[in-house]
């Protein structure tokens, strides 16, 4: 259920993060090389089938011997850093702001009950204002609306900054590869312009991984962010699914306010740290 082992993430951040990628018998082995400490190191390798953990961190350490490096790991969740303490010893740490938001996605659809009465509120409020407004699937033909949405949303929150416009290039390439990437997602019409999108693919049977949701000036103020996550959240394509990882807040307080909002099931925390 971790963003990090989503095929798009390791796909569209592969430039961001420095990953690496390698397939051995059936298992896949990835290593990232980022700035930050805690995007450093091998991520837990993954398999569609059960495998033999000290064997395949056997193969990390030979790797990291080679590069002349200590063994190190990132982005592991509780049970993969249980799995690893049992080959090896770390010294785990972990960062505010890696934990992923994962929600049933029933609860988005309906925003039922007390805890989300506000935001319930809020989608109503903009429904009032624009009762003209109207949600439709991210096909390909309304992918130019989307990276609009996006290039406005980019110039209202500073178009200079490196991670605005890391943020924006990873948009322009899911657009770009829609299709093989697998992605699925939504936008939000008022008066026939865009004013907000979201895109997402699948992590797993149960669960979907939500990369990006945008919404423009004073529709963004009046809800529209609340009524595309709540239209994506009871779609036809995302009606499968049981949980929706909304991934983390990057240590951003805004934004962790915004995510703890919707009150998560789960903050799937991640770990990083070396031999």
């Amino acid at each position: 259920m971790g963003s990090d082992t989503s095929h798009v993430n390791l796909y569209l951040l592969r430039g961001k993060y420095h990953i690496e990628v390698a397939e051995q018998e059936g298992i896949y082995f990835r290593r990232y090389a980022g700035e930050s400490v805690n995007a450093q190191g091998y991520g837990f390798p993954l398999s569609a089938k059960p495998f033999d953990v000290s064997k395949a961190i056997a193969a990390l350490r030979c790797d990291a011997r080679e590069r002349g490096e200590a063994l190190r790991f990132c982005a592991c969740d509780e049970r993969q850093r249980k799995a690893v303490d049992e080959v090896c010893a770390i010294h785990w740490k972990s960062c505010v702001g890696d934990s992923d938001y994962i929600y049933k996605r029933e609860s988005l659809a309906k925003l039922s009950g007390r805890k989300l009465h506000r935001k319930k509120n809020h989608v109503n409020h903009f429904w009032r204002l624009y009762p003209e407004a109207a949600y439709f699937p991210l096909t390909t033909d309304r992918l130019p609306d989307a990276l609009r949405v996006a290039k406005q949303w980019m110039d209202e929150h500073g178009a200079e900054e490196k991670t605005a416009q890391e943020e924006w290039s990873s948009i322009r390439e899911a657009a770009a590869h829609w299709e093989q990437l697998g992605m699925m997602g939504g936008v939000l019409y008022v008066d026939g312009d865009p004013v907000a999108m979201t895109m997402a693919s699948v992590l797993s049977s149960q669960c979907l991984d939500v990369h990006f949701e945008k919404a423009t000036g004073v529709f963004a103020a009046d809800g529209a962010f609340s009524v595309i996550n709540q239209c994506f959240a009871a779609s036809e394509e995302a009606r499968e699914y049981t949980y929706l990882n909304r991934e983390e807040d990057l240590g951003i307080a805004g934004l962790r306010k915004a995510k703890e909002s919707y009150q998560p099931c789960l903050k799937l925390e991640k770990y990083y740290g070396s031999v």
